[in-house]
């Protein structure tokens, strides 16, 4: 059977503005959008809804594909079909696990392997037909199951793009922004820190100091999830930074920075540079520059940093 995926790929290379969200151009645009203080998830949910429009439609294709060739039996028939194929691709993968409702994950918990899918599909099948026997639905099994398919595609989706678009995002923040204020990578700071025999926890970056080196911690967390901040406040000892997206109005994380020393540089709606500038200049002993504020400055200054600060791994 056809599976298109080559056709689905040029959709999603011609219609996805940041095709490859690790790409160079792509943590650029992020970067830029974060040290102006705003919201980068903007960029990313329109990626994500784009290409999750785009797989429903290819498994819409390939759903009514599969009944002109195989009739009713047109799900076991792709498992099969799937499973018999040597050298499936990652589409075909994630496919032959959508087709039972399941995400990669999902999969590993419940401890289902591919070679039991065929059992997985069948009891499915008899699950789903005596539900929608009950509601007196039987002729919408095929909707049923594509709507389940579509389900397993946004999960799989969602949680690829999030984990690893926001950590990689981290790091590329970092840099840029003490590159930006005149700091030199492993002269004044120094990435990824693992941890060793004085300090139990691994950090994001230190900052040479006059009095010794600053943890800094980034977390591109949203105002549900304060416990993180909370988390690396903890991690970051005295005089260290936390960078954060926002967090809600009735917070405490602010009294708790501040009752551990500790300086929180809110991103949205704000100056993160500015921040980190004022938080600095005091206690380090480098000729640091003075940040741009306005967005062409800005703009300029990312535009002029090293491909090597932009260049990550997916």
């Amino acid at each position: 059977m056809d599976y298109r995926i080559n056709q689905y790929n040029n959709w999603l290379a011609q219609n996805i503005s940041l095709t490859n969200a690790f790409s160079e151009e792509s943590m650029r645009a992020m970067a830029f959008h974060v040290l102006m203080g705003r919201n980068y998830r903007l960029i990313t949910e329109k990626n994500t809804k784009s290409k999750l429009t785009l797989t429903y439609m290819w498994l819409t294709d390939i759903v009514n594909e599969a009944k002109k060739e195989y009739g009713d039996s047109w799900k076991t028939k792709i498992v099969k079909d799937l499973l018999d194929t040597r050298h499936r691709t990652e589409e075909q993968n994630d496919l032959l696990l959508w087709l039972v409702g399941l995400t990669q994950k999902t999969s590993v918990n419940l401890g289902i392997n591919k070679a039991e899918i065929p059992n997985v599909m069948e009891e499915l099948q008899k699950s789903i037909k005596s539900l929608l026997t009950i509601i007196d639905r039987c002729d919408d099994v095929d909707n049923a199951w594509l709507l389940m398919m579509a389900g397993s595609a946004t999960l799989t989706i969602r949680g690829s793009d999030k984990s690893k678009v926001g950590k990689a995002l981290e790091g590329v923040i970092i840099r840029s922004m003490l590159n930006i204020l005149g700091l030199t990578e492993n002269e004044d700071f120094w990435m990824n820190i693992d941890r060793d025999e004085l300090v139990e926890r691994e950090t994001d970056c230190e900052i040479r100091t006059k009095r010794g080196r600053i943890r800094v911690e980034v977390g591109l967390i949203s105002s549900g999830n304060q416990e993180v901040v909370e988390d690396k406040i903890n991690r970051v000892g005295r005089q260290g930074v936390v960078l954060f997206d926002k967090v809600g109005s009735k917070t405490r994380v602010y009294s708790t920075a501040e009752s551990h020393g500790v300086k929180l540089i809110q991103i949205r709606g704000n100056q993160p540079l500015v921040e980190m500038y004022r938080h600095l200049l005091p206690i380090v002993d480098i000729r640091m520059k003075e940040p741009p504020q306005l967005e062409e400055k800005i703009k300029a200054e990312i535009k002029q940093l090293p491909s090597s600060i932009f260049c990550v791994r997916a």
